[in-house]
């Protein structure tokens, strides 16, 4: 738990309710108005996703290389279809490793490299296969001020998103920035979600009504006296913060934001003189989670994580900590700053609130900048500029109201706050059901730095976050496979379906459904029907090692469950395996209709000789299989079969 939060300018307000009312966490503005002189320097481009290689190893790394070549071939053939097969045009070298590079004659897209990889890989003579793929430097987005975004690149004292972009760039993510609201501006408008106004004081609003759709920032100007001695301009703090966190990336203008494909969510709680009461704030953070707030319009945009740049002193009451638990119970983590005060953040709110994950500011050498809050309650520290290193971020010129969108620099933990959020934008495209918990701990876990484990590491944290194999809605399941799929259990038990219905050998058909990161694939043919293979399974696992429906042939039963162990039966014609799994044994084949599995039969199966504790193998001109009770089977072509214990 934990947040950053910046100095307070203004008093505690305390009205008759004993309502309080929250500042933005952001220290003195350096210039806001002004961004920088000079464009960035030429960034390379993404490297190609298509790709015309395949890496193979073999098992027999000396077999020719026509051989080899022939089953890339039969894997294209039967992974792609006869209209678009790609056919091996050269074999490039060997690797170090002794593994083939093998060059096709047409690029394949990523969803065929995955097709043609996973073909060549149930063949039993390969020990892997991977797509052969172009490569470049981490992915700097081409944006003008990038390179003046210090926070952002490692080299110039930041922390390293490009490495984390190259994993996730956060798709499908939306960040809450519960903040003054938002201007118009070129490097944010077509990130922005319908948000809203929870400002219910008309002496605050600037726009003279209450709660409403408009999260539009009025300005939060004073004038002398009215909120301190002397007149205060607009901080545009709610578009800095935004554009942090998610401004419009790679657009060849502006600046980079740290979650560059999530949406924003702007909600409008501060308003004159950068206050908002607490009752409203609160009400923002569990709307903004897609909790139910009397009196106003559902969200249709939930928040992935929301942002609070935002402080007051005193201790967390119920009012913030229940909306803050909603949002949880939601698993949308709420990311506070700690506060720019030098104080020990247990003192300050949010961040002395249960279930925050609190952000302190680190200057450009990765110490905590001499503002920040600390202590126990700080989660981690984010860069956060200071007055010689401020943040460069999206802004507007108007000095009151709002005027011409701009950049601008400020610094203060309210700027290190969105760096962490877009941080959990990124981790939770890899993994949407990630709990608040789980990304407290991923982060801290994950950090680094000069004091220790405490700065923000971005990649490591995005590759520590296991990815969830992503299910489209568009896939249906019918016919026979369908039939099974619903029969058997349907979504409840197997998930949904990963792909659309495929060939497979000799005229039958599968498809791949997952469930909490575990494939099932139900196959079909003519002569067998429709039945399941679990591939997580021992037994699965044997059947995909031993080549799929090429080896063992189709699935003619379900796995089965049986004291002791399980089995599973496969049929190739007019052949009939049996694969037999204990935990003692592992998983091993009969072959039913061969001449030990015939006589294995006869004995009474697994309660005659026992369980197979090997597969049938060849020595000194016999074929010969063991069994768990002692028994081992012998068989030549002149004498049949016949045993030995």
């Amino acid at each position: 738990m934990g947040a950053l939060v910046r100095r307070a300018v203004l008093p505690l307000a305390v009205t008759a309710a004993l309502a309080l009312t929250a500042q933005p966490a952001v220290a003195a503005p350096t210039n806001p108005a002004a961004g920088p002189d000079a464009p960035a320097a030429t960034v390379p481009s993404d490297p190609p996703t298509e790709s015309d290689r395949v890496i193979v190893k073999f098992r027999d790394t000396a077999a020719p290389e026509a051989a080899k070549e022939k089953v890339v071939d039969t894997a294209a053939q039967q992974a792609l279809g006869d209209s678009k097969t790609p056919e091996v045009e050269e074999h490039v070298k060997q690797t170090t490793t002794q593994a083939d590079v093998i060059k096709l004659d047409r690029e394949l897209d990523e969803s065929e490299q995955k097709d043609l990889v996973r073909e060549i890989e149930a063949n039993p003579a390969v020990e892997y296969a991977e797509a052969d793929r172009l490569a470049s430097v981490s992915w700097v987005p081409n944006d003008t001020y990038t390179q003046f975004q210090w926070s952002l690149l490692p080299q110039q004292g930041g922390v390293n998103f490009p490495a984390a972009w190259d994993m996730s760039r956060g798709n499908g993510q939306t960040i809450a920035v519960l903040d003054t609201g938002i201007t118009p501006h070129g490097d944010l408008d077509s990130k922005v979600v319908p948000g809203r106004d929870f400002i219910n004081d008309t002496n605050l609003s600037r726009d003279y009504d209450l709660r409403d759709a408009n999260p539009r920032d009025e300005g939060d100007w004073s004038a002398p006296g009215e909120c301190s001695a002397g007149a205060r301009n607009s901080s545009w703090h709610g578009t800095h913060v935004a554009g942090l966190a998610a401004g419009v990336t790679h657009n060849g203008a502006g600046i980079s934001g740290a979650a560059p494909g999530a949406k924003i969510l702007p909600v409008r709680v501060l308003g004159k003189c950068t206050n908002g009461w607490v009752s409203d704030i609160a009400d923002g953070i569990s709307w903004s989670a897609g909790a139910p707030v009397a009196g106003q319009s559902a969200n249709r945009n939930p928040a992935a994580v929301i942002n609070l740049s935002l402080n007051y002193p005193g201790q967390c009451g119920t009012t913030m900590q229940n909306a803050i638990n909603t949002a949880v119970s939601r698993k949308v983590p709420v990311v506070v700053a700690a506060g720019n005060s030098s104080v020990n953040a247990g003192g300050t709110a949010p961040a002395n609130c249960a279930n925050t994950i609190v952000v302190g500011a680190s200057d450009t050498t990765g110490y905590t900048a001499g503002y920040s809050n600390t202590g126990a309650v700080v989660d981690i520290l984010a860069p956060g500029g200071t007055a010689a290193n401020p943040m460069l971020s999206t802004f507007n010129s108007g000095t009151t109201v709002p005027g011409a969108p701009t950049y601008g620099n400020l610094y203060g933990t309210s700027m290190a706050t969105p760096l962490v959020s877009g941080t959990v934008a990124l981790m939770k495209q890899r993994d949407p059901g990630l709990t608040p918990a789980r990304i407290e701990q991923l982060l801290t876990s994950t950090a680094s730095g000069p004091l220790g484990s405490l700065n923000l590491d971005p990649a490591a944290a995005v590759r520590a976050v296991t990815p969830r194999t992503t299910v489209q809605a568009s896939y249906t399941a019918a016919g026979g496979i369908g039939s099974k799929w619903h029969a058997t259990g349907g979504a409840a038990k197997w998930g949904n379906p990963v792909m659309n219905e495929a060939n497979a050998a000799n005229g039958g058909r599968y498809q791949e459904f997952v469930k909490n990161g575990r494939k099932t694939t139900i196959y079909w043919s003519r002569s067998t029907g429709a039945y399941v293979v679990e591939n997580p399974t021992a037994i699965g696992s044997r059947f995909i090692s031993a080549g799929r429906e090429r080896g063992y042939g189709y699935p003619s039963s379900d796995e089965r469950r049986v004291p002791g162990g399980a089995y599973q039966l496969f049929r190739n014609g007019s052949s009939l395996t049996k694969v037999l799994w204990t935990p003692a044994t592992g998983p091993h084949a009969v072959k039913e209709t061969g001449g030990i599995g015939g006589a294995w039969k006869r004995a009474g199966f697994e309660r005659g000789w026992g369980w197979p504790v090997t597969d049938e193998y060849r020595s000194g001109g016999e074929v010969l299989q063991r069994f768990s009770n002692g028994v081992t089977a012998h068989w030549t072509p002149q004498r049949g079969v016949w045993t030995t214990r």
